[in-house]
C-alpha cells in the first residue's frame, strides 16, 4: 500500500529524470503546471510549443538519456512527459504533451534553472453584436476541472424592437420540438431550451405563453418573468378555485394527469382530451356553463375547458348539471400578469441573488442529479441595467468542456454582470441557438428535442 501511494504521488505531483538530463521536475498544481529543468554552465536552448495538439518542447543541446522515456501524469490537463535524443542535433528535447488547448508557455531562468509554466486557468473571449440591442458571447475557458466552452447571449430588454417569447414544442401540452425548429418557427434570431420536461415532453413547472397560464408551478421553483419593458425574477405558487350554486372547491393542479382526489383544469393546450380513466368525473364548460359531464376521457374543445375530478372533487362536480354556472379561476401568486408581464418560463434553483450566489437547491426540491456534480447548463440572468443573459455551458465532453456546478455556474453569471440569475434545464437539453445555427455542443452528440424554450425576436428576424 505504501508502495502504490508513492508511485502516485510522483505521478500526481513531479518527476525526477536521469542524471544526464539533470534534476528535471515536474509540478501539476491545480491551476498550473510547472517544469524546473538545470542548466549545464552556459548551454543554449529554445522553449517553444505547439496548439493543436497542444505541446510545450523545450530544445536543450547537452545530451539526454540512451534511451527515450515516457511518463504518464494524473491530471486534468498534463498527459505524459517525454525525453527524447533531439533529432537534428546531439542533444535533448523535452515534451509535455496536453490533453487540450492551454495558453503558451511563459519561461525565466533563474539561478542555473530554466523555469517553465504553463497555466491552467484562463479565459479566451470573444463579442460581437448579431442584431440591434442582442449581442453573442463565446468564452474558451480552463478550469481546475478542466477546459469549458461558454456560449451566451446579452439582450436589452428596455429595447422596443426585441421581443422575448415562450414557445410551446409543437404547441401543445405533450410534445417535443428542437430548439432550432422552434425557433426557425417563431421567426428568432436566438433560443435557448426552457424548463424542465418529463419523458412525454409536459413541462414540469411554470409556463405561460402571451399572458396565459399554460403550466402550474411546482414546489414554489424559481421563475423568469418577461413582458414589455418588464423582468422579474421569483417563486411563484398559484391558485385555482372554481365556484358553483353548490359552493367551491380549490383547483389542485392544471394541465397534468389527475391523480387521487385531484380537481384539474384542462384547457386546450392540454392536447385533444383528457385522456383521463373512468374513476373520476370530466366537465365541459364553455363560457362560464356546464356543456356536457361524463366519466373521464372526455374531448377538448378550443373554446372550452374540462375540469376533472376524483374522490371528493368527482362528488363535487357529480352535483352538478348541464347549464349550471361555474366560474373557475387559476392565478399566479405573487400576480405577475398584473404587472404586465407575460411570458414566464420556471426552472430552478435560483443561483444568484441580489449580485450574491445563492443556490436554493435543497429549498426548492432538487434532486442530486441537478444539485450535484458537473453538467452541461443554461441559465438565465438579470443585468442591473435590465439586460437578459442567456448562457449555455458545454459539458460531459472530455477534454472540450467539462460543464459546471451550479457554484461555478453562478459565479459565472455574476462575471457577466448578473444581479439576479437562475438554472434551467441542462444536460442533454442545453442547447443555444443563433442566426440559423446551434453554436453549442449538446452533450448528447445531436440536438435533443426538448418541450418548450425561450426565443428572442427582432426586426430582422421577422420575416
Amino acid at each position: 500500500m505504501k508502495l502504490l501511494f508513492v508511485i502516485f504521488v510522483v505521478l500526481l505531483v513531479g518527476l525526477v529524470l536521469p542524471a544526464s538530463v539533470g534534476a528535471l521536475w515536474v509540478e501539476t498544481l491545480p491551476d498550473q503546471v510547472l517544469l524546473r529543468i538545470p542548466l549545464q554552465g552556459d548551454a543554449s536552448f529554445r522553449v517553444w510549443h505547439t496548439n493543436n495538439p497542444m505541446k510545450v518542447i523545450v530544445d536543450l543541446d547537452y545530451p539526454a538519456a540512451d534511451e527515450p522515456s515516457v511518463q504518464g501524469f494524473y491530471d486534468v490537463a498534463l498527459q505524459q512527459l517525454r525525453t527524447s535524443p533531439r533529432p537534428d542535433t546531439s542533444g535533448t528535447r523535452i515534451v509535455l504533451d496536453f490533453r487540450y488547448q492551454l495558453p503558451e508557455p511563459q519561461w525565466s531562468v533563474e539561478n542555473g534553472l530554466l523555469h517553465v509554466t504553463v497555466d491552467k486557468v484562463f479565459n479566451w473571449s470573444a463579442e460581437h453584436g448579431i442584431a440591434q440591442g442582442v449581442r453573442y458571447g463565446h468564452q474558451r475557458r480552463g478550469s481546475v476541472a478542466g477546459p469549458l466552452v461558454v456560449n451566451y447571449l446579452d439582450a436589452k430588454i428596455t429595447d422596443p424592437d426585441i421581443e422575448f417569447r415562450s414557445v410551446l414544442a409543437q404547441d401543445q401540452i405533450f410534445g417535443r420540438e428542437r430548439v432550432s425548429s422552434m425557433a426557425v418557427r417563431g421567426e428568432a434570431i436566438a433560443a435557448v431550451n426552457g424548463a424542465y420536461f418529463a419523458a412525454d415532453g409536459r413541462p414540469l413547472g411554470v409556463l405561460a405563453i402571451q399572458g396565459e397560464l399554460i403550466s402550474e408551478p411546482f414546489a414554489s421553483r424559481t421563475a423568469i418573468g418577461l413582458g414589455k419593458n418588464q423582468v422579474v425574477m421569483g417563486s411563484l405558487d398559484a391558485v385555482g378555485v372554481v365556484e358553483t350554486l353548490y359552493g367551491t372547491l380549490a383547483i389542485t393542479g392544471m394541465n397534468r394527469p389527475r391523480v387521487q382526489d385531484d380537481l384539474i383544469l384542462y384547457t386546450p393546450h392540454y392536447g385533444a382530451a383528457t385522456n383521463t380513466n373512468v374513476f373520476g368525473l370530466d366537465v365541459l364548460v364553455r363560457d362560464g356553463q356546464v356543456v356536457r359531464i361524463q366519466e373521464g376521457g372526455m374531448d377538448i374543445p378550443e373554446d372550452a375547458v374540462v375540469l376533472s375530478g376524483h374522490g371528493t372533487a368527482r362528488t363535487f362536480l357529480g352535483q352538478l348539471r348541464p347549464g349550471d354556472v361555474v366560474q373557475y379561476s387559476m392565478a399566479l401568486t405573487p400576480d405577475w400578469f398584473s404587472r404586465g408581464i407575460t411570458e414566464i418560463i420556471g426552472g430552478g434553483p435560483r443561483l444568484v441573488k441580489n449580485g450574491q450566489v445563492h443556490v436554493t437547491g435543497v429549498e426548492e426540491r432538487f434532486q442530486n442529479d441537478i444539485t450535484q456534480g458537473r453538467a452541461p447548463r443554461t441559465a438565465l440572468g438579470i443585468t442591473a441595467d435590465k439586460r437578459l443573459l442567456v448562457v449555455t455551458v458545454n459539458g460531459r465532453i472530455p477534454n472540450v468542456s467539462v460543464g459546471m456546478t451550479l457554484l461555478e455556474l453562478a459565479d459565472l453569471m455574476i462575471e457577466l454582470g448578473a444581479v439576479d440569475a437562475m438554472n434551467l434545464d441542462g444536460g442533454g437539453s442545453t442547447t443555444m441557438f443563433v442566426r440559423n445555427r446551434v453554436l453549442n455542443i449538446p452533450s448528447d452528440g445531436t440536438e435533443r428535442p426538448v418541450s418548450n424554450g425561450l426565443i428572442i425576436i427582432t426586426p430582422e428576424s421577422r420575416r
